[in-house]
């Protein structure tokens, strides 16, 4: 009996999706997906959909159809082989059970299947475009997948993590809340920390006419200083004539690009770029 009431309990603990029955998944609770679909109404989810794909339904059906499942995608996918090629993972069937699904319903999905979407294109799926460099059509899979997110996204359903990434590029322009002052507090306390093992070691800041200006990742000058530190001892051995921005925006990072909020994306590319124009920088260098 104790056997049977445990498995019992083990099904409990299960996500069936309720429109395609082969999606099962492990319960993951994430404050960002379970509860912000309660402010979801059918007719604010439609307006979206529309107003993503608007006139780009032509673009996303000839992915769709010229799509022949041939399944080379999915042999690309790090998801699909890291699950015992569930068949679920595949690139074709993200699309199939997300932006298929509501062009097919002509918008009307309800807020669990936005849910479902969202769990799919955030947490089964890097955007790494490896299944379109696979494909023998070149079916862009990956801006497939973007729309999806844009769509989650504008509707608030994404991942609390890169929810709250997101709302610090808003606010402050990098992903780990750093004001202007604390990344240069950051910078000035890395480089004397250093030089007690460089005595000519400097991060300057601002330099004009600099060869390089280095972009650091926003954790690198809050949790990862060694990084920054690791940086600066690599530009003094090999002389090269470097800086960092003393204004914003000097974090690389760009956790906007993940959940498709273009404007944000916009203005961090912006302003890497007049920042290197304000500097007269010949090169940028970014972590990743």
């Amino acid at each position: 009996m104790a056997v049977k009431n445990a498995a019992k309990e083990a099904v409990k603990e299960k996500i069936i999706s309720k429109d395609f029955k082969e999606y099962v998944r492990d319960v993951n609770p994430d404050k960002g997906l379970d509860e912000t679909i309660a402010r979801l109404t059918p007719e604010k989810i439609e307006k979206t959909i529309k107003a993503v794909i608007g006139g780009r339904s032509a673009r996303i059906k000839a992915v769709l159809e010229t799509c022949i499942h041939c399944g080379l995608c999915s042999e690309a996918c790090q998801w699909y082989l890291s699950n015992d090629k569930d068949p679920t993972y595949a690139p074709v069937a993200k699309m199939r059970m997300t932006i298929w699904e509501m062009l097919k319903r002509d918008g009307k999905v309800d807020a669990e299947f936005i849910k479902q979407c969202a769990r799919i294109v955030f947490t089964e799926c890097n955007i790494c475009h490896r299944c379109s460099l696979y494909c023998p059509y070149g079916l862009d899979i990956t801006f497939i997948i973007g729309m999806v997110r844009r769509i989650c996204f504008l509707l608030g359903v994404i991942p609390q993590r890169q929810f709250d990434q997101a709302q610090a590029h808003i606010a402050t322009q990098n992903q780990v809340w750093m004001s202007q002052n604390d990344w240069l507090d950051a910078v000035q306390w890395i480089e004397e920390e250093s030089g007690a093992d460089f005595k000519d070691l400097r991060i300057p800041i601002d330099k004009e006419g600099a060869e390089v200006m280095f972009l650091p990742l926003g954790a690198e000058p809050k949790t990862g200083t060694y990084h920054l530190e690791r940086t600066a001892k690599i530009m003094l051995v090999a002389g090269v004539n470097w800086t960092v921005p003393g204004k914003d925006t000097w974090d690389s990072s760009s956790m906007s690009m993940f959940v498709r909020d273009l404007v944000t994306m916009q203005r961090i590319v912006r302003g890497l770029y007049e920042n290197a124009a304000r500097l007269r920088i010949k090169k940028m260098m970014l972590t990743e």
